[in-house]
């Protein structure tokens, strides 16, 4: 691990902690030493002298005094410390057992860890108005490596004191030195010294073991009591940064310091003998660890080429799962993090920069979401995805009939009630000629009140269907508008089966979806010539995977009207805290929310939430929403509410203990690969795995990795038969693959409940929430919010269930309530403007939220916005990109596409029609008629593939003429048919 912070006190003070130590006496083994690029012109070498460092400390370098010049005199920053520390199993076999060998494997691992910090050194400059960073990749460095933690458990790690120094190449004049990119590269760095380590351990003879999802490692065969005996101070961390809800290394540091204990004074000698009494109770399995260590021996570990450029394919590709834009360490860490111990940095670097002279990775240049994307990168196959998009916008033009005519629309405006910028966007969607438009709208803006007034106005023959990324908020646009209901996922894997030019897809929060499924969705549409209504607003919650295509589209040239006047909330205040959280304006919006709670831990502010919610009367807690930004934060809302309900009854006091499955989190990426696969979690298929004997929608529990023949990997999975089955991950769907991890909840008559997995068997949508009105064991009897309807559920078989009191606001989207009550720990990286926003504008009349500090919290949602990246964006091709000019660069393949979506369509519409010929003609049992009416269709489709290819027609005559003539001649024909047919 890499803990880099920003260090303070004098440089007397500071030179002493280090050279000399503070908690415990230093050994002659704990060598400190000079590096970093300008240490030789410095004439710096061996080990550290204090008083050279602290004359460094303050800014005093050859002959110059760095810093800025004050009213009290000059002022100059000392430095940093970026520690990097090994794992706890490490520390104990070379410090507790006494292998000496793993220092050295420790030094060397750190040299080629601060050898790739070192190239993100930077200056900071001014151009114009302007700051440049410039970087400089030089440094001076002083290290100190220490064997012992401030609770005196073996803990080998090495301190790298930073000066704030650096100059360009050839340059005698030194300027203090710019952190940010070294801190953005800080997880690269962590990550380089750990599979460096791991791979030299190899060679000293040991087996590790590895999280690939972290990049964890810890040596085989050291007993995981023994790693937990002597991690004291992890312990520490852990707990303080539980109560506080730090998630993250960055956040988790902050406990690194507030849990410091007082320092202690012990020689190091002394250190040792403790250690080896507490090794004694796990004496001989560090015994057999030894001979077997000792029977390997030292060895060369070659790295298997193979595993290395898999490693760099993942590394591409597992960020760009999330992101469409990466910084280029984010890649190199994850490429490492698959494989620690197999392939080291060295490895890697010459793969990955394959990929770019290939042009596979390119470098972006524009700023593009919130991230410091240092040497940013996007794949081409981002790029050419979202200049899919463009094309598809550029197809839609002038490519559908409007939804409604004038004079149906005119009646529905009349008794529609709308606002003046309600009835521009209701003419918009109704008339326009284009095939996909756009509503961008803020939250609350009365969206679906829209769609209801199109369907109204629209012809006769048009199919509505409300679509939304999430199963509830599909049903909540389909029940306000009236129409069918479905969500994206499930429209794209039916392939849009029964889809004709008379649908009209009504996509709500449009802002949720990533770039590959926009695509499939807007392919569909050009397929089958439905239209396509996109609605959403940019400031909400976006994607989870790569992309935000919504607003993507509008920049290269979606038709879009604008929806600015929210309609849900009904008083001034929250009125003013939308319309400023909309403007970036936190400080004004969190002003305005009807109580700030601050001042307390991340469990206590729960706890005053949670006392709040329950002095409402049970009309008041029915209509106030308990929000929360992430799971974990969920779990102690849900968890503290139980107790309270407990005590005042509202729900047995008699738990069942119920296992339930939650989501593991993996990724497409991870999913495909047997190595991320481990014991205890469980497999469900969404489709059935014919040819492995998996079914839908059984459980299938891991048991281990194995391997074939060949050497690749498979994942061994047991049924509930207890028959086993070998998988490969390969040769299955990602998307039909769920991975779960088991956990158990207390569960009682009176409980909320929410379902968290899409169940057709019980007819259930995603985050639906019931209450248990009956409990039997496993038997629950469930009284659903949504219509009413009770169902009895088996959960030991239906598992993928929590408790429903406190929901995240992903989940929450599209929803309205009263009032919400909102808990934003600082500390959670799912904190920002947009899911802050997206929180908020759930309430009518108002919101009460809970942080640890206001002012911490109004600085980090002007600091994260939360916005996604776009690889047209940081590659500054927005405007080469936008779908006009799109549409004279390649004019020719679009009237080609053009062309043949239309013979597709009509196609479509051939089958459709043959379909439902025979199956009226099965239910007359005439034979002969059916091959007559066979025959017959062969023959249109035959004249009517002829007179698209006929020669002297130009492109816009066969455009129109398919869209008008051929059209109408196809309906008329198919009138008189079923009329023949009904007779």
């Amino acid at each position: 691990m890499m803990h880099p912070r920003r260090l303070s006190g004098s440089p007397a003070n500071i030179a002493r902690y280090y050279a000399i130590g503070d908690y415990y006496t230093k050994g002659d083994a704990e060598i400190s030493a000079w590096g970093g690029s300008l240490a030789q012109g410095l004439g710096l070498s061996g080990e550290v002298d204090p008083k050279t460092m602290e004359a460094l400390l303050a800014g005093k370098v050859a002959g110059q005094q760095l810093g800025r010049n004050r009213q009290d005199g000059i002022q100059h920053h000392p430095g940093w410390d970026f520690a990097i520390s090994a794992p706890k199993s490490v520390s104990i076999m070379a410090l507790a057992a006494g292998d000496e060998r793993i220092i050295k494997a420790h030094e060397q691992a750190v040299d080629v860890a601060l050898a790739y910090l070192e190239e993100h050194a930077q200056l900071r400059r001014r151009e114009g108005k302007e700051v440049v960073h410039e970087t400089t990749g030089r440094l001076l460095w002083a290290r100190f490596t220490e064997h012992a933690s401030r609770e005196l458990d073996p803990h080998l790690h090495t301190h790298i004191v930073i000066f704030n120094m650096t100059n360009r190449a050839g340059d005698e004049r030194y300027v203090s030195l710019e952190t940010r990119a070294m801190y953005t590269e800080q997880m690269a760095t962590g990550q380089i010294y750990r599979n460096q380590l791991a791979h030299g351990l190899r060679e000293l003879g040991y087996q590790i073991e590895f999280d690939p999802r972290r990049g964890l490692f810890e040596i085989s065969g050291v007993p995981r009591t023994l790693i937990s005996e002597m991690s004291q101070r992890a312990h520490q961390i852990d707990d303080h940064a539980r109560a506080h809800g730090f998630v993250g290394q960055a956040e988790r540091r902050k406990s690194f310091y507030a849990t410091r204990g007082p320092k202690l004074k012990v020689s190091l000698e002394d250190l040792h003998l403790q250690w080896h009494t507490r090794l004694l109770p796990h004496e001989k399995p560090i015994s057999a660890l030894q001979e077997k260590v000792e029977e390997r021996g030292e060895r060369k570990v070659e790295i298997v080429p193979g595993d290395a450029a898999r490693a760099a394919l993942y590394g591409i590709r597992q960020p760009e799962g999330r992101e469409a834009v990466n910084a280029l360490g984010r890649h190199y860490a994850a490429a490492l993090a698959s494989h620690v111990g197999e392939v080291r940095f060295a490895d890697i670097r010459p793969l990955v920069a394959h990929h770019e002279e290939r042009r596979k990775l390119l470098a972006t240049r524009h700023q593009t979401g919130d991230d410091i994307l240092n040497k940013s990168r996007t794949s081409r196959r981002s790029a050419k995805l979202e200049q899919s998009l463009s094309l598809h916008v550029a197809l839609a033009l002038d490519d559908a009939a409007p939804i409604a005519t004038a004079d149906r629309l005119l009646g529905s405006l009349e008794t529609a009630n709308l606002s003046p910028e309600q009835e521009r966007a209701l003419v918009h969607m109704a008339l326009s000629h284009d095939r996909v438009t756009g509503i961008a709208g803020v939250a609350g803006s009365g969206k679906s009140t829209l769609v209801a007034s199109l369907r109204a106005a629209a012809r006769p023959e048009k199919k509505f269907v409300a679509l939304a990324p999430t199963s509830s908020a599909a049903a909540e646009l389909g029940a306000k508008a009236e129409i069918a209901s479905r969500t994206v996922a499930s429209l794209l894997a039916s392939g849009g089966h029964g889809l004709t030019s008379d649908h009209v897809l009504v996509l709500d929060e449009a802002g949720q979806l990533g770039n590959r499924q926009a695509l499939r969705v807007l392919e569909l549409s050009r397929v089958t010539g439905a239209r396509l209504i996109l609605m959403g607003d940019n400031r909400q919650t976006g994607a989870i995977e790569q992309g935000k295509a919504f607003w993507l589209m509008q920049r290269l040239g979606l038709a879009t009207a604008e929806l600015t006047e929210t309609r849900r909330q009904e008083t001034e205040a929250m009125k003013a805290a939308v319309t400023a959280a909309r403007a970036g304006e936190y400080e004004v919006s969190v002003g305005a929310l009807d109580k700030v709670v601050s001042g307390a831990a991340s469990e206590d502010l729960a706890k005053g939430l949670v006392a709040e919610w329950t002095r409402l009367n049970s009309r008041s807690r029915a209509s106030t929403n308990i929000l929360v930004l992430d799971n974990a934060t969920r779990l102690i809302v849900n968890s503290q509410i139980r107790e309270v309900l407990k005590q005042e009854g509202a729900i047995a006091a008699e738990d069942s203990r119920l296992a339930i499955l939650t989501p593991g989190g993996h990724s497409d990426q991870e999913k495909r690969m047997a190595r991320f696969y481990s014991g205890g979690q469980v497999v469900k298929f969404s489709r059935d795995q014919p040819a492995l004997g998996l079914v839908r929608d059984g459980e299938y529990r891991v048991i281990g990795i194995g391997r074939d023949k060949n050497g690749r990997q498979h994942v061994r999975l047991i049924d509930d038969q207890g028959r086993i089955h070998r998988w490969d991950p390969r040769t299955s769907k990602a998307a039909q693959v769920n991975v779960f991890l088991e956990e158990n909840r207390g569960l009682a008559v009176g409980d909320r409940i929410q379902w968290r997995l899409v169940s057709k068997e019980l007819k259930l949508k995603n985050a639906e929430r019931g209450t248990v009105e009956k409990l039997d064991g496993p038997l629950a009897t469930i009284r659903w919010d949504r219509d009413g309807r009770v169902q009895e559920i088996d959960l030991s078989r239906h598992r993928t269930w929590d408790h429903g009191y406190g929901e995240t606001v992903y989940s929450a989207q599209s929803k309205t309530y009263d009032r919400a009550y909102i808990l934003a720990p600082v500390g959670s990286p799912l904190v920002n403007g947009q899911n802050y926003y997206t929180a908020i504008t759930r309430a009518r009349f108002g919101v009460k939220l809970w942080t640890e500090d206001k002012q911490k919290l109004i600085d980090k949602l002007t600091a994260r916005s939360g916005e996604k990246t776009s690889a047209l964006e940081g590659l500054g091709r927005l405007q080469q990109d936008h779908n006009k000019a799109v549409s004279v660069r390649h004019d020719e393949r679009i009237v080609r596409l053009r062309e043949e979506q239309l013979r597709q369509r009509l196609a479509r519409k051939d089958r459709l029609l043959e379909r439902e010929l025979i199956r009226r003609l099965r239910g007359t049992g005439g034979l002969a008629g059916r091959f007559a009416e066979n025959a017959r269709l062969g023959v249109e489709r035959l004249e009517r593939h002829i007179r698209s290819r006929l020669p002297g027609r130009d492109r816009q005559t066969l455009h129109s003429d398919v869209q008008q003539g051929d059209r109408q001649q196809h309906d008329e024909q198919v009138r008189e048919d079923r009329n023949a047919i009904d007779r």
